[in-house]
């Protein structure tokens, strides 16, 4: 009998353990989505998970629909003592956007890779590729938003200090 139960604690013990299979380590509790401002609403099926403040525990962001002017923006919710929050959109400005609805591709771009904004002519408004003087390897996940037809959209990811938007083609 001392056998199995030694078998399960040692199972239990690992299986609580905080290490991912990736190597971060994550807080033993959730993000708390009662921090989730009233003003707010969730849309459903559009959740990420990742480390998007490059601190090794993992955050949660979502799509999210202001219920006082039915705009949409992203919220990001940090997974730290004090569970920060950050609102892209939803009548809070972003790269000159207000409202975010156009968003059909939401997914997560892995901490290293490399990104640049896109290079616009000023008088043209053709796009010129990636401006690689302004590249930068991301210190946590990026949060990619996109239309599914052009292709067209940003990322928000930070840079250390804050959340920064680039525009990606």
């Amino acid at each position: 009998m001392r056998l199995p139960v030694t078998i399960i604690i040692l199972i239990l013990s690992f299986l609580s353990c905080k290490e991912k299979r990736e190597g971060k380590f994550e807080h033993n509790k959730e993000v708390d989505l009662a921090r989730v401002p009233d003003s707010l609403e969730l849309v459903a099926n559009t959740f990420l998970k990742g480390d998007f403040n490059g601190d090794n525990i993992i955050d949660f962001a979502s799509q999210v629909k202001n219920k006082n002017n039915q705009k949409n923006g992203i919220l990001i919710i940090h997974n730290s003592e004090n569970q920060e929050t950050y609102v892209f959109g939803a009548g809070k400005e972003v790269d000159n956007m207000t409202d975010l609805k156009w968003i059909e591709i939401f997914e997560t771009i892995p901490k290293g890779e490399i990104v640049a904004p896109e290079l616009v002519d000023e008088e043209t408004g053709d796009l010129l590729g990636p401006d690689e003087s302004q590249n930068f390897k991301l210190t946590g996940d990026g949060i990619y938003m996109s239309v599914t037809e052009t292709h067209g959209g940003g990322i928000i990811f930070w840079n250390g200090k804050k959340y920064q938007w680039y525009h990606i083609e």
